[in-house]
């Protein structure tokens, strides 16, 4: 898991989550919070990563493995704009419908998520203006919509003042 020194002068250890640290390294190839006594960093693997990770004799380069060919980061490029669109679409379809739907002024979009069949979007909107409008009264309203954007029905989850400030249970 450990990574050996780069010439880019970073951290060999990892995070707590598997990442490299993002600190520059000082002496011994470590930051100032990591050593070699560090849980994140195990000799077996740093020992066996220096030997993957060797320099090629004949021109000096560094032995990385091979980077995916141009098609390949394109195509995943290409797929994430029509998921973001896709995202955008639904976004776009249940701000404009909303209000209409619940019968109150449209507040504003707290989630979407893809579904089996289609999308998931947690609306609120507000039920009882009030000054001030910390007092408001929000609705939030789960709108089940299909792939093409078709609302499918709707229902309430629950409501509250806008200016608590307690957390809300996860949208099952």
């Amino acid at each position: 898991m450990a990574q050996t020194a780069t010439s880019d002068g970073q951290c060999i250890a990892l995070t707590a989550d598997g990442e490299r640290c993002s600190r520059t390294a000082g002496s011994g190839d470590y930051c100032y919070q990591h050593d070699e006594s560090d849980s994140t960093v195990s000799n077996a693997e740093t020992a066996s990563e220096d030997e993957s990770s060797e320099t090629d004799q004949s021109s000096g380069d560094a032995v990385d493995e091979p980077e995916p060919e141009l098609d390949e980061i394109e195509v995943t490029a290409e797929e994430a704009d029509e998921q973001i669109e896709g995202l955008l679409s639904i976004r776009q379809t249940v701000k404009s419908s909303a209000g209409d739907l619940v019968g109150h002024p449209f507040d504003g979009v707290s989630e979407i998520t893809a579904a089996e069949e289609g999308w998931n979007a947690v609306v609120e909107v507000i039920e009882r203006k009030a000054v001030p409008d910390t007092q408001d009264v929000i609705g939030r309203y789960r709108i089940d919509l299909d792939e093409n954007g078709t609302v499918q029905g709707y229902r309430r989850l629950d409501r509250y003042r806008r200016g608590d400030t307690t957390a809300f249970d996860p949208v099952q």
